[in-house]
């Protein structure tokens, strides 16, 4: 009886201990509070230009303006779930002269809900000189993003430093990136 009790009960309760000991109670409730935040990346809005560029039919050029149509900004993704972005502009200009850079953000009625500049400075040896700005939306700012849909890029060669001819040297790169900050709520 003893050999019985050994062989088919004692097993049983060893088994009926191990599992018991050894489970820790999932919480599947959970789930319903998860929110994921990723960031993602995008490259914006990029120019490149030679000195020369700015000297057309023997005038100096001292402003070149450009716009892109971004829809972007309103889609249901963005306008959904984004709760922050930033914007990294990097600009690099080995021109002796300096240039103010305006960025500029147009509602789909041409009204400017955001704008801002940075100061891209001389380059008396030509060599790169970098100049970098972040412009953060949060709030007020985020919302006239989210209502932008057209971007309008002003570049003004100042006074001072050479006079533009088809001979200058060096040049002028814009380049920038967006990070959106997202919150997805999966509960819902």
């Amino acid at each position: 009886m003893i050999k019985k009790f050994l062989k088919y009960t004692l097993p049983l309760i060893v088994f009926y201990l191990f599992m018991s000991s050894c489970t820790k109670q999932v919480d599947f409730n959970q789930a319903n509070d998860l929110v994921l935040e990723p960031i993602v990346a995008s490259d914006l809005i990029f120019f490149n230009a030679d000195a020369t560029e700015f000297f057309v039919d023997n005038t100096e050029l001292v402003t070149v303006k450009d716009s892109v149509i971004i829809d972007l900004f309103n889609r249901d993704f963005f306008m959904d779930y984004v709760v922050k972005a930033e914007f990294v502009f990097k600009v690099i200009n080995s021109i002796n002269r300096s240039s103010n850079v305006t960025i500029e953000f147009f509602d789909i009625n041409n009204q400017k809900r955001h704008g801002f500049s940075l100061m891209a400075l001389a380059s008396p040896n030509n060599t790169d000189i970098v100049t970098t700005h972040t412009e953060i939306f949060e709030n007020q700012a985020l919302d006239d993003l989210k209502a932008s849909n057209k971007v309008v890029l002003t570049m003004q060669v100042l006074a001072g430093g050479d006079p533009l001819n088809d001979n200058t040297p060096g040049r002028v790169e814009l380049k920038s990136k967006g990070l959106f900050y997202t919150s997805i709520d999966v509960s819902e």
